[in-house]
């Protein structure tokens, strides 16, 4: 991981053949953190959504350690952001938050489409197939009227999150390799280098460590291995990630 790792050692699966307790509960606490990051996307934080962080800070909360100097750093942006607002949290204290909100997600002021169809005509590179649809199948585990189109990151985290919960790390693999991580990494560097907000940086480095963490956590756990890098745009963004915190937020990437 390019010396990403730190003290403790990466939590491990066991091998598929001695999938235990153990082991679907480290998938259901990576899942939980896929959850967590995808209400960071979905919507503008709330007033309770802001004070409830403000209680219970993220560094000391997410569900799955993630022994990275880019998961740390991000979720101290993310910390430092909230803890500096003002107590109790206000509306007007969130207006800088909810403009960067829209500005990320909704206006195209960033060119940040959080949109799969987006990155990869970007690129001149079409899906390798029909984006895996979970939601109607799964209506006990998530609500799938509310869910943004199947190709959007929030819908593609949770995706993850409900195979994950299955234990199904095979569907779970290819849902990355297909499809989360052929253009996620570019979408979070984009964030992460334009973005006004260190508190949406962090979300952005967040999402990448996040994904890359599980990404080698199954293929060292025995899951299929990693596609070969090959130093392709995708790759030098993720990598450019690990470890290092934004350049700038407000400039061009």
């Amino acid at each position: 991981m390019n010396g990403s790792v730190m003290e403790r050692p990466m939590e491990r699966l066991p091998d598929a053949d001695t999938l235990d307790s153990q082991a679907a509960s480290l998938l259901v606490r990576a899942a939980s953190g896929l959850r967590r990051i995808a209400q960071f996307h979905a919507d503008a934080p709330s007033v309770a959504f802001m004070t409830g962080l403000h209680a219970a800070p993220l560094h000391a909360t997410f569900a799955l350690h993630l022994d990275r100097d880019d998961a740390h750093q991000a979720m101290a942006l993310i910390d430092e952001v909230v803890s500096d607002l003002p107590a109790p949290v206000t509306e007007e204290s969130l207006a800088a938050l909810w403009a960067e909100h829209t500005a990320i997600y909704h206006s195209g002021l960033y060119r940040t489409d959080p949109t799969e169809t987006a990155w990869l005509g970007e690129d001149g590179h079409p899906p390798s197939g029909p984006v895996h649809d979970t939601r109607h199948s799964d209506r006990a585990v998530t609500n799938a009227e509310s869910l943004p189109p199947a190709d959007h990151l929030v819908s593609g985290l949770l995706q993850l999150a409900i195979l994950l919960e299955r234990g199904d790390i095979l569907c779970a693999t290819a849902a990355m390799d297909e499809h989360l991580l052929r253009w996620v990494p570019a979408f979070c560097s984009r964030v992460a280098t334009r973005c006004r907000e260190p508190f949406y940086a962090g979300v952005a480095i967040l999402t990448n460590a996040h994904l890359d963490h599980l990404r080698d956590l199954l293929a060292a756990s025995g899951g299929p291995a990693r596609p070969t890098e090959d130093g392709t745009t995708d790759t030098r963004r993720r990598r450019w990630t690990e470890g290092r915190v934004p350049r700038t937020c407000g400039g061009d990437a």
